[in-house]
């Protein structure tokens, strides 16, 4: 899907440049647009680069079936008010997600501050009433890329749990597991377990994560991913041998225990948020 990004009203660009006005050129409206079949969408909103605390204003979705506008209204949403910043490039797409003959409209926005928020406002055709209704869902940091991953005619949202972020590590060392989700019935499924081949390769690479980081003491929040993602493979049994092995040989070491995990204090910890968020039962 090719997006389009264009400047807007030059008749408040030809003002500031008789006034002089560098704030007028820098909020002019700018647009992001998008298509797909009978369906387009466009978002329109002012840039103040000028404005570090709330560069983005004025944002506005309209949405367009068979060439009547069915939906135009301000961007709110409970993740960030009105306060969201279109998430560019790729703020706005067009997409039958469900593969249900009715094109989607995805519009990704940012809710600011550090490592966090992507979220995305899906509008949703309904035909029985003739308008958009909108499902949100807050990615976290991850964000996610838009697949088709097997033979059925739905797309997946491929993204990683990011529940795990700070959990047993700072950031920079938070091992994200692999998340896949597939939009069903109105709403956001796990369906992660549907593909094995993506989780062991996700496991690989968190193992190798660990293995690069623990001499430091900064590898046990990429060891925490690798558990989940091998409890999504039905390999729980491994991994609690696993983890005992290396509590043994004193490889559960964090740099800050005071404030992570480490050792069997880890083990605990790492159980107990398996069985909250549901990778153990």
């Amino acid at each position: 899907m090719a997006f389009e990004r264009r400047v807007l009203a030059p008749a408040i660009c030809v003002l500031a440049l008789f006034s002089g006005g560098a704030a007028a050129l820098a909020t002019a409206v700018n647009t992001v647009r998008a298509r797909s079949g009978n369906v387009s969408a466009t978002l329109s909103y002012r840039h103040d680069a000028s404005n570090d605390g709330e560069p983005f204003s004025d944002l506005q979705l309209t949405i367009v079936r068979n060439g009547r506008p069915l939906y135009r209204a301000a961007v709110a949403n409970a993740a960030c008010g009105s306060l969201c910043w279109p998430n560019l490039p790729d703020a706005l797409s067009v997409a039958d997600v469900q593969a249900g003959g009715q094109p989607d409209v995805l519009l990704n926005l940012y809710t600011g501050g550090a490592h966090c928020c992507n979220v995305t406002d899906l509008f949703r055709y309904d035909p029985a009433h003739d308008n958009y209704s909108s499902l949100l869902h807050i990615w976290g940091d991850p964000g996610y890329s838009l697949r088709h991953l097997d033979a059925s005619r739905a797309d997946e949202f491929v993204t990683d749990d990011d529940r795990f972020a700070y959990e047993f590590a700072a950031f920079a060392f938070s091992g994200l597991p692999l998340e896949i989700l597939r939009l069903e019935g109105g709403r956001f499924v796990d369906v992660t377990r549907a593909y094995p081949e993506l989780v062991a390769h996700d496991a690989s690479e968190q193992w190798r994560y660990y293995l690069d980081n623990r001499s430091d003491g900064t590898g046990l929040g990429f060891l925490a991913a690798w558990s989940a993602d091998e409890y999504v493979l039905g390999r729980g049994a491994d991994v609690v041998k696993q983890l005992a092995e290396l509590e043994r040989v004193h490889e559960l070491r964090s740099t800050d225990a005071g404030v992570w995990p480490a050792g069997a204090g880890f083990i605990t910890r790492l159980d107990g948020f398996l069985r909250k968020t549901g990778y153990t039962s």
